[in-house]
């Protein structure tokens, strides 16, 4: 417990210097004095998490936000051994300190992931209306946990519940999804859709699966142009939306193909969620370092410590903070980055990219996730061998 105190604390010091905190405590400002104003790039209920930047005054509200993501981190860990065992949640804590070692405490992506955990949870337990209600809040938080209703539905179909009444259930979603679109119109009027309008309009950004691909590209001769707008470093040019709508359609035929192996009993409710959310990264037109948090705690309960997965977060660290700090891109102004980025970036980028498409590999096929449930076997014989011979 001191050791992950000790290393909570030097995340929380490097973490304050590159943060997102300030934007969260600009939106909560303009939301809770300024006429209910909605973000720009977040759902609704992301200013429950930034309410957190609203501390009474004389209060750094920088280190209340992010003593609140220690406190959360702490809450999942605790979750995840209980769910899934004490090497689950040493594999938790050691992925999310390595993966998300600049991110971690400065932004919020631990909130959604931790509520879809608890979604899961709830679902593996059949609680089915806290399950979906669950799912929505996510929604409403990161939008990303959408993607895994029907591997929702098809759980509680195969758990034995009738297709009728599983599509009942569902409505819990339905109805959490519409009170937030309701709360979002009432608030915003039209709107009430900028972050969605935000997320389709967004260039690729330069640490997404796409990039590489354009990247690989540009030393074939296609010309490739480099800009810093949406909040992001991007790579754009002529075809670069094709590219991005053929990495959509790849996650459409994926999670078709996931949801398949999932009604066929080869993937379990963890194993498809895990799926779903790995092709959702490897194939999305933007990767922030953040996003890989979205998975984190799942493959800690499933695969517990990777070797794959350690490298990814490695490798994800080394991008940023590292190399965006080395290579001067983060000190740089907008209008200076239009030019190419370096070479050690590019290549850690492709690297941990490569790696990111071969872990998603293997969440589809289930093939890791069996080596897990092999490891169990095994220590459970070798157990039984013991309780014979004494």
């Amino acid at each position: 417990m001191a050791g992950v105190g000790g290393v909570l604390g030097v995340a929380l010091a490097r973490g304050l210097r590159f943060t997102d905190v300030d934007v969260y405590h600009r939106e909560a400002l303009a939301f809770w004095t300024g006429g209910h104003r909605l973000p720009t790039e977040y759902p609704i209920l992301a200013m429950v998490p930034f309410s957190l930047t609203l501390p009474p005054a004389g209060i750094d509200y920088a280190w209340v936000f992010s003593f609140g993501m220690a406190a959360l981190f702490l809450v999942g860990w605790i979750a995840v051994a209980r769910m899934a065992g004490r090497r689950a949640g040493i594999a938790y804590v050691v992925y999310l300190l390595v993966g998300g070692f600049g991110v971690i405490l400065s932004r919020y992506d631990l909130v959604p992931a931790l509520v879809t955990v608890a979604a899961i949870a709830a679902a593996e337990r059949k609680r089915w209306p806290i399950a979906y209600v669950l799912l929505g809040l996510g929604v409403f938080l990161k939008i990303y946990p959408g993607v895994l209703l029907p591997v929702f539905l098809i759980q509680q179909m195969r758990s034995g519940t009738p297709p009728p009444r599983a599509a009942m259930s569902a409505m819990w979603f339905g109805l959490t999804v519409a009170a937030g679109v309701a709360a979002s119109i009432a608030l915003a009027g039209p709107g009430w859709l900028g972050p969605i309008r935000f997320a389709i309009e967004r260039p690729v950004q330069v640490e997404s699966v796409p990039a590489t691909v354009l990247s690989l590209a540009s030393l074939l001769g296609w010309p490739a142009t480099f800009d810093h707008t949406f909040n992001s470093f991007n790579i754009t040019g002529p075809g670069d939306r094709a590219v991005s709508a053929l990495f959509s359609a790849l996650f459409v035929i994926g999670s078709l193909f996931v949801l398949y192996r999932q009604a066929t009993g080869w993937l379990t409710l963890r194993q498809a969620c895990l799926a779903c959310l790995c092709l959702l990264l490897a194939t999305s037109k933007v990767l922030s370092t953040q996003y890989l948090i979205w998975v984190l705690p799942l493959v800690a309960m499933e695969l517990e410590l990777d070797p794959v997965w350690i490298l990814i977060c490695l490798l994800t660290t080394l991008i940023f903070p590292g190399l965006y700090f080395l290579t001067a891109l983060i000190d740089q102004a907008p209008e200076a980055t239009a030019t190419a980025y370096s070479w050690p970036l590019l290549i850690a980028i492709g690297t941990r990219n490569a790696l990111l498409v071969a872990a998603t590999f293997r969440t589809l096929s289930g093939s890791a996730d069996r080596d897990v449930d092999r490891r169990a076997h095994l220590t459970q014989l070798v157990q039984h061998l013991v309780h014979r011979v004494r």
